[in-house]
């Protein structure tokens, strides 16, 4: 832009002076019509972003912020223009993570893996040319695997390389324990990866992180790339199908420090019971996945029913339980511990999560989850076990819901903005009480080999697998709540 205004000042003055004018035109035609042109731009490009960053790295920051504020149209703006531009061919990784994120969050989904796919392409060349890859090395930093839902991705790493999916490597955490979300997670990870906590050592390796360091978005696959979603669905499914059972396994040492806990905190002895988190956040960005908790109280009082115990998960910035029976606000305790988290995904019968990190741990341990209040479809990760509820997605001009081959639709499957749906005329529906009551019932009663499955619902399902299949989505189990009241999306 400011390069054109310059030849627009400059062109029609210079005509007054003609050797001056033939040597700007000889210049103009070397950076825009030469045969080395693009790689001038390139340079030039570089050095722009040296000499005055503010000009396209920091916009990508901006245009995070602004989405991440919920003011979307200006985001949108400002990364089509950086986008415009190219900046896969001169931006770091993070500025194009960002820009990706925010075309990914709107629905963009091919715009977003255009450019997760070119960072990973240009790092997987530059990891070849400086011959990084003949090390034989795979590194996750803390930077890009801090979340406890990013660990729990972990699995499907792992999963993978036995598999014989991707090659194996020397896995390698780069990063304190106690710098990751769950410190004493990260550590039952030492069975398969190698943990370097050492600052000098870390600083030593900095040098080899971008070329060999894995991301979320995108896992490398050979050459070529894959999302992780169809990744890890693939992996899951593979697993699956051959019987496998989990990688992880609680200590005798947490079994025995968590059982004890539970007594502390008031739960008898002998009594079983159940970790539940429902997400709650002011990130407008992903607020489809928030849920309210007072609405799973006939689900907690089913548990309690039949003697079980529900243990409430998160942190203090989350609103206070209600006294409900059976119920303990761990998440307002004042005993909340690291290893205590992992005990109660590892332990509980099983799990009640919405989609958010704690909801990929418990698989990891091999143990199911009832997920509720689920909506962007496309990027569900789960295990064969977990039971999924949807969210509902009411169109308001055709006054009818989405089937879930719709919502597989990049224009909708990859949304996570109550807002972004708003303005596209769709009313998003959470669980009632009564349908997640039927959520935990289902759970429990699989477990307990009551919950015998009809021809229509295995039907349902099939059809399901098929739509997901398409779209190299996993197959997860949709919930009784669910397929019972909407058996008109289902039909071919």
């Amino acid at each position: 832009m400011i390069f054109r205004r310059l030849r627009k000042f400059l062109k029609p003055r210079l005509k007054r002076y003609p050797p001056a004018l033939r040597l700007y035109e000889a210049i103009s035609w070397a950076f825009t019509r030469s045969r080395p042109a693009s790689a001038v731009k390139s340079s030039l490009a570089r050095g722009i972003d040296l000499v005055f960053p503010m000009w396209i790295a920091p916009r990508g920051r901006l245009a995070y912020r602004y989405a991440v504020e919920g003011q979307v149209q200006k985001a949108i703006a400002i990364a089509n223009d950086v986008l415009s531009r190219r900046p896969e061919l001169y931006l770091d990784d993070d500025t194009i993570h960002r820009l990706g994120s925010i075309y990914y969050l709107q629905g963009r989904y091919e715009d977003a893996y255009r450019l997760f796919g070119c960072m990973e392409k240009r790092r997987y060349e530059m990891a070849r040319e400086l011959q990084y890859d003949r090390l034989g090395l795979r590194l996750f930093s803390k930077d890009e695997f801090l979340a406890i839902g990013h660990l729990g991705m972990l699995d499907k790493y792992i999963k993978a390389e036995i598999l014989g999916m991707i090659p194996r490597r020397t896995n390698v955490i780069l990063g304190a324990s106690e710098e990751f979300s769950n410190p004493a997670y990260v550590h039952y990870w030492e069975k398969y990866f190698s943990l370097i906590t050492n600052p000098r050592t870390i600083s030593v390796l900095a040098s080899l992180l971008d070329p060999l360091r894995e991301h979320l978005s995108v896992i490398r696959v050979g050459e070529g790339t894959r999302s992780f979603v169809a990744f890890g669905g693939d992996a899951q499914s593979r697993w699956d199908a051959e019987g496998r059972g989990p990688l992880l396994e609680l200590s005798a040492e947490h079994r025995e420090r968590g059982y004890r806990l539970l007594r502390e905190l008031g739960m008898p002895e002998g009594a079983w019971f159940v970790g539940l988190h429902v997400r709650e956040s002011t990130d407008r960005m992903r607020d489809l996945r928030n849920a309210d908790i007072t609405t799973y109280r006939l689900a907690i009082e089913a548990i309690a029913k039949r003697g079980g115990w529900v243990l409430r998960m998160g942190d203090r910035n989350m609103r206070a339980l209600p006294s409900w029976p059976h119920t303990i606000d761990y998440a307002h305790s004042t005993k909340r511990e690291d290893w205590m988290d992992v005990f109660l995904w590892a332990e509980g019968r099983f799990f009640i999560g919405t989609g958010s990190g704690p909801q990929m741990i418990p698989t990891t341990f091999g143990k199911p989850v009832a997920i509720a209040n689920y909506g962007p479809l496309p990027t569900i990760v789960c295990g064969k076990d977990d039971i999924l509820l949807l969210k509902q997605y009411w169109h308001e001009k055709d006054e009818r819901y989405l089937t879930p081959a719709e919502r597989m639709n990049p224009d909708y499957g990859f949304r996570e903005s109550v807002g972004a749906f708003a303005a596209m005329g769709i009313r998003v529906v959470d669980n009632t009480p009564a349908e997640l009551r039927e959520l935990v019932v289902e759970m429990m009663d699989r477990l307990e080999g009551r919950h015998a499955e009809t021809e229509h619902e295995r039907a349902m399902q099939a059809r399901f697998a098929e739509i997901a299949a398409a779209h190299e989505v996993y197959p997860a189990r949709i919930a009784r709540a669910f397929l019972s009241r909407h058996p008109d999306l289902f039909s071919a």
